[in-house]
C-alpha cells in the first residue's frame, strides 16, 4: 500500500489520461519516472523519462531497475495518429493486440521479476460489449461481449490480468473507464464532439453535431486522476472496478453549454451508433469511498476556461 510519497513508474505517462495522472501524482509528491515511446515531449515538467516500450521486456525490465517504483501504473494503448483507439484498434488489430494485451502482459512480467506488488492499469467500458449484448446497467460481473477490437483487446488484458494475478501473486487492477473529458484532449476519439462543441461555444454561433441520443457515461479526467492516486492507497483493491462519473446525454451537453454561454444556440440530431451500458460504480465506492468531484456542468465550465 503506497501511503507516502514514493518512487513510482507510469508506462504511457505522456498521453490525455496518464499525463493528467502523472501531473497529479507529481503534485503530491511522488517521483515520477515515465516510459512514453511516443510523445516524450508532452511529459509533464517533473517527471523523469525513461527510455522503453511496452513492446520490449528487456527495456521494462531496465526502467524497472532504474526506477525502483513501489507501484507501476499503465495507459500505453495503441493509437495511429488522433484518430482515437477504436478507430484505430479497428485499422490495424495486430497492432492494437500486440500492445493493449501483449505489451501489457510483458509489463506484468517484469514487475512479478522485479518484486513489484502493485500494478494499476486503465481499461475502458467498451470491453463490456454494446446494449443489445449484456443490458442496459451493468456490474463488474458482467459477462462481457465486445464489439470492437479496442474493446476485444481490454476484454483480453482483464483476463490476463486475472490470470498474473492468481497464478504469481501481482496485485494488479484495472478501471474500467468511460468517456474521458477535461482539457488536454488531442485526438479525435469519441469523446472529441465535446471539444468541437467547447470550440465553438460564441454568442450567435449555431453549430450541429450528429450524435447517438442514448444516455451515456462520462468523466472529467482529473477525477481519473485522482482515483488512481486514490487506489494507491487502497489497502486490498478488487481486479477491476467501474468508474461511472456523471450519466448524460449529447443533447444534454449541448443545451448545458447554451445555458453557460447566453446566446450561443448548438444542435445535437440523432445519429446511429452502438449504444453502451451505463455502469455501476457501486463497488469503487464501497471498497475505497471515492467520490467524483466533477459534474458535466463543473467539466464543460473547466473546458471553456482552458479551451485554446
Amino acid at each position: 500500500m503506497t501511503t507516502s510519497p514514493s518512487s513510482l513508474l507510469v508506462v504511457g505517462g505522456g498521453g490525455f489520461v496518464g499525463g493528467a495522472c502523472v501531473r497529479h501524482l507529481l503534485a503530491q509528491g511522488h517521483a515520477v519516472h515515465v516510459i512514453e515511446p511516443d510523445r516524450r515531449d508532452a511529459l509533464p515538467a517533473g517527471a523523469r523519462w525513461l527510455p522503453g516500450s511496452i513492446e520490449e521486456i528487456g527495456s521494462l525490465r531496465a526502467a524497472i531497475a532504474e526506477a525502483r517504483p513501489a507501484a507501476i501504473l499503465n495507459f500505453a494503448a495503441f493509437s495511429t495518429g488522433g484518430v482515437g483507439l477504436a478507430r484505430s484498434g479497428e485499422a490495424e488489430p495486430e497492432r492494437a493486440l500486440a500492445i493493449n494485451l501483449l505489451g501489457f502482459r510483458r509489463l506484468m512480467q517484469a514487475a512479478t521479476e522485479a518484486g513489484v506488488r502493485r500494478l494499476l492499469w486503465s481499461s475502458s467500458t467498451v470491453a463490456i460489449g454494446p446494449v443489445d449484448r449484456v443490458g442496459a446497467r451493468v456490474t463488474e460481473e458482467v459477462a462481457c461481449a465486445p464489439a470492437t477490437t479496442y474493446g476485444l483487446t481490454k476484454h483480453l488484458a482483464e483476463q490476463t490480468a486475472l490470470f498474473v494475478r492468481r497464478a504469481h501473486g501481482l496485485d494488479v487492477t484495472g478501471v474500467r473507464l468511460p468517456l474521458i473529458f477535461g482539457p488536454g484532449l488531442w485526438y479525435a476519439g469519441a469523446a472529441a464532439a465535446v471539444t468541437r462543441l467547447v470550440t465553438a461555444a460564441a454568442p450567435g454561433a449555431t453549430p450541429e453535431e450528429a450524435l447517438p441520443e442514448a444516455p451515456f457515461d462520462a468523466a472529467h479526467v482529473q477525477d481519473v486522476a485522482r482515483l488512481f492516486a486514490h487506489l494507491l492507497r487502497a489497502s486490498a483493491p478488487a481486479p477491476i472496478y467501474h468508474l461511472a462519473g456523471f450519466t448524460t446525454s449529447w443533447a444534454e451537453v449541448a443545451a448545458t453549454l447554451a445555458d453557460l454561454v447566453p446566446g450561443y444556440a448548438p444542435r445535437v440530431v440523432a445519429a446511429p451508433g452502438l449504444v453502451w451500458p451505463l455502469v455501476s460504480q457501486l463497488r469503487l465506492e464501497q471498497h475505497t469511498g471515492f467520490a467524483c468531484a466533477h459534474d458535466l456542468r463543473s467539466t464543460l465550465r473547466d473546458l471553456l476556461e482552458h479551451r485554446a
